[in-house]
């Protein structure tokens, strides 16, 4: 077994997965499953404490947006960490952090919104290092299938949505609240396995100089006894082992292209996709002339095909490339958006048509969402991957934000958390949404950078070269050769 040659990942020529690998890939999307169930959970638990708390706007808003604020500052933190202690720790600290901070609101006094906005802010925080675990799925799965593998895991996570709306229905009425926010503890389990049989990622053990658990690590996902080979002369031994200096948060501006690609494609999407999952709801009872009930049926729908989109979008993506499946899905889903605003409004097609338009962005949406989970780790070098996945989540957790306050602003509400949908403002709304969606699109074709079929190692070779050519480059006013 070879491990990390020059641009060869010990994985690469890996046909089927082991035992290992795929209790990696369950043990990382139940883990995310549990950890966005969390995050979800609040709103359908308010549904049931805003009258008897008499919550105001503002209360509600302080606990709802709570988590989005802890998320933004969470991306900074798991990202530093994950470069300096290794992606592990933060799957299991994270997990172990939330699941506490779950119990921790099975205790919330009555009243007590703002006990309850701490701990929600403390959540958020978690939730901001889920692109470092997909690093981690990145760092021990063969190149070739890099896309569709995480895509699985994109999926699994997605189910976190559907176990919220299952507890609206069915888990809070029959046991409360209390018990039901209790019932988040569950992800401290999954925390706990990682923490036992999961070992760090061999790419960044091996960046570290710790070769000897490297090579166990490589051994441990390929579920073999291999004997360690190195061809590599001794000179380039002496280099690969030798620890390179502590990394800081703020290198990652020194690839100026992958900050502009993070930022725009996140806070694009998620800001299109977000506005989306926020109004649709309320549009298909009031256009299909349906019940709440009948409209949340509805979304259960949406929600599965949004699951068989983003399994099959991040298979495409290995197939055609990150940039064409991202793009194409998304300027895809931007039109639909907009056509659902123009047929729900019945200016195209009958008002009855509307849920139609409306599934389309939702699932082409959800399809560019699987190909940004794998895309928002590639696009760094393995030694700021850390830094760079969280600050992607960051972007993300700004685009949560942006949604609702862009249909706020364009519904002319004040209500910045749930800003009313009415027909009224319909068009203008989706529009604002097909922007985002449409940003989102042109950034994945025309500015992204393309990591189909590249391992992470010939793609630190490409940083590298990328950075040595920027520092070899003559100051501005030295390029006229005087």
């Amino acid at each position: 077994m070879q491990l990390m040659q020059s641009g060869q990942s010990p994985f690469q020529d890996q046909r089927v997965l082991s035992k290992n690998q795929r209790t990696l890939l369950a043990l990382i999307g139940i883990g995310s499953m549990l950890e966005f169930w969390d995050a979800y959970l609040i709103g359908f638990i308010m549904a049931f404490l805003v009258k008897p708390w008499g919550m105001t706007y503002g209360m509600m808003g302080t606990v709802l947006l709570a988590s989005g604020a802890g998320a933004i500052v969470g991306g900074v933190v798991w990202g530093m960490m994950a470069d300096r202690f290794g992606r592990k720790p933060v799957f299991v600290i994270s997990l172990l952090l939330l699941a506490a901070m779950s119990l921790g609101l099975a205790f919330t006094p009555t009243g007590g919104w703002i006990y309850m906005a701490v701990l929600r802010t403390v959540i958020g925080f978690c939730t901001g290092g889920y692109f470092i675990q997909i690093a981690l799925v990145n760092e021990f799965i063969p190149p070739r299938r890099r896309a569709a593998l995480t895509g699985v895991v994109s999926a699994i996570t997605t189910c976190g949505l559907l176990l919220g709306a299952f507890s609206g229905a069915f888990v809070i009425p029959s046991i409360g609240w209390r018990f039901t926010f209790a019932l988040g503890a569950a992800p401290a389990l999954v925390a706990l396995i990682g923490a036992f049989y999961v070992p760090e990622s061999p790419r960044w053990l091996s960046l570290q100089g710790r070769r000897e658990e490297a090579r166990r690590a490589v051994q441990w996902a390929l579920g073999t006894a291999a004997e360690w080979r190195d061809e590599e002369s001794s000179a380039n031994v002496e280099s690969a082992v030798r620890r390179p200096p502590a990394s800081r948060w703020s290198e990652i501006f020194s690839y100026p292209r992958s900050v502009v690609t993070a930022t725009l494609i996140n806070i694009g999407l998620i800001s299109g996709y977000y506005g989306i999952v926020l109004w649709a709801p309320t549009l298909l009872a009031q256009v299909q002339s349906v019940t709440p009930a009948g409209a949340s049926r509805f979304m259960i729908g949406f929600s599965v095909c949004g699951i068989v989109s983003r399994l099959a979008a991040a298979s495409l993506a290995d197939r055609i490339g990150r940039r064409r499946t991202g793009g194409y899905f998304a300027i895809a889903a931007a039109i639909a958006a907009l056509l659902a605003g123009y047929v729900g409004h019945g200016d195209l097609l009958a008002p009855s048509w509307f849920w139609l338009p409306l599934l389309l962005a939702f699932v082409f949406a959800d399809g560019s969402f699987s190909v940004c989970a794998v895309y928002s780790t590639e696009i760094w070098p393995t030694r700021l991957r850390g830094s760079g996945s969280g600050y992607a989540g960051l972007a993300g957790s700004v685009g949560k934000m942006i949604g609702p306050v862009g249909l706020a602003w364009v519904a002319g509400s004040n209500n910045m958390v749930m800003p009313s949908a009415t027909l009224g403002v319909i068009v203008p709304a989706f529009q604002f949404l097909a922007l985002c969606l449409l940003l989102c699109g042109v950034t994945y074709l025309f500015v992204g950078i393309e990591a189909r079929g590249k391992t992470l190692e010939s793609l630190d070779e490409g940083f590298a070269q990328q950075r040595e050519a920027a520092h070899a480059m003559p100051p501005a006013n030295d390029r006229s050769g005087t």
